[in-house]
């Protein structure tokens, strides 16, 4: 945020440096008090500004778009009332791996859950419900092969590494 002393607390900016010099893409922050400062009522703020042909550049300096994202490794599937939080927790203990993981809702059926790993071209489904979690182990179901084991807790980052 070069020359925009108004910010305090928390300020950011992306930069990219394929792209010399005027590198900053995305920046913002909080300036309170600003607004006193233009002679008008204490008003907090926050902000951000971005620079499109910057971020364009900076996709077309890195590769195509397509290859910067990451499918997911495993859709977690909370399965029954209550489980959102025990899924959201491993899904948690995964991403600790480096693995992309993308968390369902409870109130999908368990259908809609297979529909929705399926559309986002995850590689494997992991169903979290009560006797799952009870057990200490859970129903891994690799999408492409439709192979499906039942993993200990402890082993399920190792098992979904595996290509």
């Amino acid at each position: 945020m070069r020359g925009l002393d108004y910010y305090t607390h928390t300020a950011f900016e992306f930069t990219h440096g394929a792209l010399g010099a005027q590198n900053a893409i995305l920046g913002g922050g909080r300036y309170d008090g600003l607004s006193e400062a233009l002679g008008g009522p204490p008003a907090p703020g926050i902000g951000f500004a971005i620079g499109e042909d910057r971020l364009v550049l900076s996709l077309e300096a890195t590769a195509s778009a397509e290859s910067a994202v990451r499918k997911a490794d495993v859709y977690v599937a909370p399965l029954g009332a209550g489980m959102n939080r025990e899924a959201a927790r491993v899904a948690r203990e995964l991403r600790r791996h480096d693995l992309v993981v993308d968390l369902g809702d409870e109130s999908f059926r368990l259908k809609k859950s297979f529909e929705a790993a399926d559309r986002m071209g995850a590689r494997y489904i992991l169903i979290v419900g009560e006797n799952e979690v009870a057990a200490g182990a859970f129903a891994l179901k690799h999408l492409a092969s439709g192979e499906q084991v039942t993993v200990p807790r402890a082993e399920l980052p190792q098992r979904i590494l595996r290509k």
